[in-house]
């Protein structure tokens, strides 16, 4: 009865979700929203509403302000405010290549399913009179303020403990605790919960408060605190949890521990369908779970049950597991626990001892610092879903069992599993030819089977414009080439070829050069010259990187295509742009970076271009300052890929080279309409094509 409820329910908000999925352009929206909910920006604001008149759902906005005073107004107030904006409503962006960070897992998770974009600010209102709800919200955006007065790292500490806040300081030092496996401490930490309860009941105790009245104060007070915590998956759980424990005991229901637990997650899962999505989530529920049914074992059997069920869960997010993590859960845990949080809470209730404090709070932060650079992280590989689930169960059963027979060959059986499935990453069977979906801008993969070589040309990266310089954050490459070279288990690149200077192409490289070991790092002769290979890729070059300049003819160990181009040396422009073919997975391959028409000549001029090529990715995004019907009759391409932007500025690629390829008779495919695409090939010639954009896919399946 209750799946059939649940299922019910779940397909309701599906179909609800579903219905508003169709884009909505340039209609007026009414927003109210709450103050904590208002993240100022630079030249406007983005925030989270959930009440609209469209169509009710959770919406995700940046609005821009055109006045500075009126910026300050709105990002300062302590009040809600009701935005009258106009734009389009659009469903969040859908991943455009494989295994690439699913944005839309998070903010389903929060209740938010579709985005405005070409927000304009018509009219907004502060409110005066607000409700009890709205008057919460209010403290929180007032305990916000009392946080940033704090020096980091005590500040993002109390933000993110206390107030449930992520911030960039957070989110930055995220990754080496996902490198340490350790990414679950704000996942599973409900610990602040209980010292709050426990703070109520020293309190009650010491003026001999009736305990009825505590009771009742404590199960009145905890959904305040929730709202105040910033509602995430870990603090629902924490404080419904304990909700459940005072209410039952209050009208005398015995209930363990472990169906508090399962009424808990019923109870989330019936608000919110998606709160499981993202790994905070599973691991906040599956963990606790763990720590439930283990109560009366000792620290480092704990331990060790944690890190296998977490495993499967850690390994499908991020691909990598450190081979000591299970000692950094033995050290860190306890650490955080008893003496992070209570520092957390004591900085946060009196500031005055922040110079006390903080150094406490930046010896951890080194610590972690430290014990993230010791060897031991290996890159495995994303497992499949089915793969996941069946070692999570698997781990569950092992951990459960009290046959210690068939608890060792079930754990032997389990590292089997993982031990094959590194080596079937590592030794890959099948070979790739992969134009990632970089936005306006180029990319590509060349791997070899069983990872004999692999080769990354150009690396994307966006553009900047205006006079007023901004810092770039680099997400091109960590969404698509990166996330993707590391869920297949690559670690290493044997060539990471450079066709010219352009950011759009080269832009990305200091991610590359920082997250992969680079054998050989390539480039037309004259590339080094330029200030963008000065400033933003030679300072981060390993020792152990070869940097090779290069001309037409050079010949690079493990470079599975021939330099055509250019002859003599250049200036980094498009003209001089690195120019690759050759015959991988049976396909003649052709790629001419943004190479123009004067080189194109050049080339057909020189003879080199003496075959019909399988492949060519059109110079230039396909602008109509490369790619000639010269070209095009000379190598007659069998496909033409297109890599561009959607909806890019310079209207690529130009109309008139699709006009030429549809009189030619040459298909072509673009990444703007397929995102990523990926021709996959075995040794005995067998190859598919695979695209990054699956129409039949849904978030919501």
């Amino acid at each position: 009865m209750i799946s059939v409820c649940f299922f019910i329910h779940f397909s309701h908000k599906a179909n609800s979700i579903n219905t508003y999925n169709q884009s909505r352009s340039d209609i007026e929206i009414d927003l109210r929203v709450y103050p904590d909910e208002i993240k100022p920006m630079e030249d406007g604001v983005s925030i989270r509403a959930y009440t609209n008149n469209v169509n009710r759902k959770g919406l995700q906005v940046f609005i821009p302000v055109k006045t500075v005073d009126d910026l300050k107004k709105i990002s300062k107030t302590q009040k809600v405010v009701e935005f009258k904006i106009k734009g389009n409503i659009e469903p969040l962006e859908r991943p455009t290549n494989i295994n690439q960070f699913d944005f839309r897992r998070i903010m389903y998770g929060k209740a938010v399913y579709f985005k405005v974009s070409k927000a304009s600010l018509i009219e907004y209102n502060i409110l005066t009179k607000n409700s009890l709800i709205a008057k919460i919200h209010s403290w929180r955006k007032k305990l916000l303020e009392r946080c940033i007065k704090l020096e980091e790292p005590l500040q993002s500490y109390c933000m993110g403990i206390i107030l449930g806040e992520q911030t960039d300081y957070l989110k930055e030092n995220s990754t080496k605790l996902r490198n340490m496996g350790i990414i679950h401490l704000f996942c599973i930490s409900g610990l602040h919960v209980f010292y709050f309860i426990k703070l109520i009941e020293i309190v009650f105790t010491r003026f001999k408060i009736k305990r009825e009245t505590m009771e009742i104060t404590q199960i009145g007070v905890l959904p305040l605190y929730f709202i105040l915590g910033g509602g995430s998956t870990s603090l629902f759980r924490a404080v419904v949890l304990v909700l459940v424990q005072l209410i039952t005991k209050k009208i005398a229901i015995k209930i363990s521990t472990l169906d508090s637990w399962c009424l808990v997650l019923l109870v989330n899962l019936w608000l919110n369908p998606f709160v499981l999505l993202q790994m905070g989530g599973q691991l906040s529920y599956l963990l606790s779970f763990v720590l439930i049914m283990q109560q009366m074992e000792n620290g480092w059997t704990t331990g060790i049950k944690l890190f296998l069920v977490e495993l499967p869960i850690i390994l499908f997010s991020t691909y990598k597991i450190h081979l000591l993590t299970m000692v950094f859960n033995l050290i860190i845990v306890p650490i955080f626990s008893s003496v992070i949080v209570p520092i957390v809470i004591v900085a946060f209730a009196l500031p005055q001892l922040m110079a006390l404090l903080n150094p406490i709070i930046m010896m951890f932060e080194v610590t972690l610092k430290y014990l993230d650079k010791l060897p031991g992280l290996i890159q495995v590989g994303k497992p499949s879903r089915l793969i996941t689930l069946f070692m999570v169960i698997l781990a569950l059963k092992i951990i459960s069992t009290k046959q210690s027979k068939f608890k060792k060959r079930a754990l032997t059986f389990y590292s089997l599993i993982w031990l094959g499935l590194w080596s079937w990453f590592k030794l890959n069977p099948y070979g790739e030819i992969t134009f990632f979906d970089v936005g306006q801008g180029d990319s590509i993969l060349i791997r070899e089977p069983f990872n004999r070589t692999v080769t990354l040309i150009d690396t994307g990266g966006k553009m900047q414009f205006g006079k007023k310089p901004v810092a770039m954050k680099h997400t091109i490459a960590k969404n698509s080439s990166i996330n993707y070279l590391q869920s297949i288990g690559v670690s290493k690149l044997n060539n990471l070829c450079l066709t010219h200077q352009d950011i759009d192409h080269i832009g990305e490289a200091s991610e590359i050069l920082n997250n992969f070991k680079v054998k050989n790092l390539v480039f037309p002769v004259g590339v080094d010259t330029t200030q963008n290979y000065q400033r933003k890729i030679l300072p981060f070059i390993r020792r152990n990187t070869k940097v090779i300049a290069c001309l037409a003819g050079t010949k690079i160990d493990h470079l599975p295509m021939e330099i055509k181009y250019p002859f003599q040396a250049g200036k980094g422009e498009n003209g001089d742009s690195l120019v690759l073919a050759g015959n991988v997975g049976g396909k003649n391959l052709l790629l001419t970076g943004d190479l123009d028409l004067a080189g194109e000549r050049k080339l057909l001029e020189s003879g080199v271009l003496n075959q019909r090529v399988d492949i060519f990715k059109l110079g230039h995004h396909g602008s109509k300052t490369a790619n000639s019907e010269e070209i095009l009759k000379a190598i007659m391409p069998k496909l033409a890929i297109v890599s561009a932007g959607r909806h890019n500025r310079y209207g690529h690629p130009n109309l008139e080279v699709i006009n030429r390829l549809n009189s030619m008779g040459i298909p072509y495919a673009s990444t703007q309409d397929e995102g990523m695409i990926s021709y996959r090939y075995f040794l005995n010639g067998m190859g598919r094509w695979k695209t990054g954009i699956d129409e039949k896919e849904s978030i919501i399946q």
